[in-house]
């Protein structure tokens, strides 16, 4: 009775503690404020811009990876050995390119020269070195690796580098800059996937990356797909001569991307396809690509509806840590038809309507605020059609709620903006809202979508609001808001995170497009 006694009375002091702290202030700062007008927008896009070039981009003169954008920034050791982090299978070379990705958005929504200049003299330049340049800087000939790993990527064609070939981007590629987060948290010198490592028998302690890794992936060449065919609608009608050369390398690159993945197994990647299409005037290969021109039952199904409506009795489902599909699918389409289809705009409405609803239902205890969704290292799945365990009962990693993060909600920020702008299209899109809310009546959730359309106001615009006072709380856009351990005494919310910056700059360049009364495919 007595330790049950104590026990009581510890969960009610934790309670009431949790009670008498307040909020952070960017939980609520899109109800006080409401979505960004277009001035705003202008503003907090080139302020993440500025921010995420002076702080991630690498600068220096001579070096290989100049004009690369670091995955990971801990803020509180900028400027000092080992401030930048890299997953050895993570994003650096992803992030970078949905950097790129922004650069193209924002420049084509502002007309701001400041966008275009990061793009064709930092970013493009190293991207395009890796894509058509690739078989004189990298090569399989020595493996690095910890021996019980020696075997990794083999099991398929996919990730491992071949020889010496063009258009493969590697995971990492770095002089020593970075730390490794799988050797740190390891307390490892040795890395921990194949990779060609200069400092190989030689003492570590820092665990330095340096040399480059020896896997890709398909994900990996969607981001860059995106990338070419996006700087090549910025650049390839340009009257500057430059600008034409450099179009000219980006189709190039495009061409040796569609031809390493072919190698590795992968010949039909729409996003590659159309990068590669586009850019190089092939016809036949464009025609391959869907045209999203029949409506059919499966567009209106997706995570969604698989975890609390479809689901098998027992079976996990999980929720999508990314809107990566929704732009694949958006560009790869944009590409083939020039213009949005219903079938389209359906698809893309009904994901960014519904994917948030997800981490809706898991917050039991806490309104979500716009803009907000969960973290993507940190699972979240459903069972039975419901949260496999609520915000409340606090069983996510270390005893702590599942955290937010900055790559999901302003992924589909963006997705909300071109759903937006494919509803104001015409008559032929006005019943898409309906159709929504009828497809999901009756399923968790679906009371929030009285209004789809002011649902994906609040997402897009508010979103923008939500995490501009994150920025303002933090002074930089971290990785995951309420995270615990990513090693040993740092916390994951100290990481400064470019993905975040790069997608939260594309949400606004979709945004004011919207409000502008523009649409996105009118440019290409």
């Amino acid at each position: 009775m007595t330790h049950t006694l104590i026990l009581l009375f510890a969960a009610i002091a934790v309670a009431t503690l949790s009670a008498q702290q307040p909020e952070p202030a960017w939980t609520h700062a899109a109800d006080k404020r409401g979505a960004m007008s277009a001035d705003e927008t202008r503003a907090f896009m080139k302020r993440l811009a500025q921010h995420a070039v002076e702080h991630h981009m690498k600068k220096a003169e001579g070096s290989p990876q100049r004009g690369m954008m670091y995955e990971y920034l801990r803020w509180s050791q900028r400027g000092k050995p080992g401030q930048f982090i890299q997953g050895e299978a993570l994003d650096t070379m992803h992030d970078g390119a949905w950097f790129a990705v922004a650069m193209c958005n924002a420049c084509r929504a502002t007309g701001d020269a400041f966008y275009k200049d990061v793009l064709v003299k930092w970013q493009l330049p190293f991207y395009l070195k890796m894509l058509n340049e690739g078989a004189q800087l990298f090569s399989d000939e020595k493996v690095d690796v910890r021996p019980e790993l020696k075997d990794t990527w083999k099991v398929g064609k996919e990730w491992l580098l071949q020889g010496r070939e063009n258009g493969f981007v590697p995971y990492w590629w770095d002089d020593g800059e970075s730390v490794s987060l799988e050797m740190l948290g390891k307390k490892s010198a040795q890395p921990f996937f194949p990779c060609t490592n200069d400092l190989a028998g030689q003492p570590n302690p820092e665990c330095k990356l340096k040399g480059y890794s020896h896997g890709s992936s398909n994900h990996l060449a969607q981001d860059l797909g995106v990338m070419l065919l996006q700087a090549w609608l910025v650049l390839h009608d340009s009257k500057v001569p430059a600008d034409q050369d450099i179009a000219r390398q980006v189709a190039l690159g495009a061409k040796n991307l569609q031809e390493c993945r072919a190698r590795h197994g992968s010949a039909n990647i729409p996003a590659c396809v159309a990068a590669y299409a586009v850019t190089n005037g092939d016809a036949a290969m464009l025609a391959k690509l869907p045209k999203w021109d029949s409506e059919e039952p499966r567009l209106l199904t997706n995570h969604y509806t698989k975890a609390v409506r479809d689901f098998m009795p027992g079976q996990k489902n999980s929720t999508p840590g990314f809107a990566d599909d929704q732009l694949y699918i958006y560009n790869a389409a944009i590409a083939r038809t020039r213009t949005m289809t219903r079938p389209l705009a359906l698809k893309l409405a009904f994901d960014a309507c519904t994917h948030p609803l997800l981490w809706q239902l898991y917050s039991d205890d806490a309104p979500v605020p716009p803009g907000m969704n969960r973290f993507d290292l940190y699972p979240l799945n459903f069972i039975n059609g419901t949260p496999e365990h609520l915000r409340s009962q606090r069983k996510g990693p270390f005893g702590k709620p599942v955290p937010s993060g900055s790559r999901m909600g302003p992924q589909n920020m963006i997705v909300c903006a071109l759903a937006l702008q494919a509803l104001g299209k015409g008559d032929e899109f006005a019943t898409i809202p309906a159709q929504i809310t009828a497809a999901i009546a009756g399923t968790p959730g679906a009371h929030l979508h009285k209004d789809v359309k002011a649902w994906l106001e609040r997402e897009s615009g508010a979103g923008l609001r939500t995490w501009e006072s994150v920025f303002d709380a933090f002074g930089y856009i971290p990785t995951g808001l309420g995270c615990n351990s990513a090693l040993p005494g740092m916390a994951w919310d100290e990481l400064s995170d470019n993905g975040g910056y790069a997608h939260l700059i594309s949400a606004a360049a979709q945004w004011l497009t919207w409000l502008e009364g523009k649409r996105d495919w009118e440019r290409w």
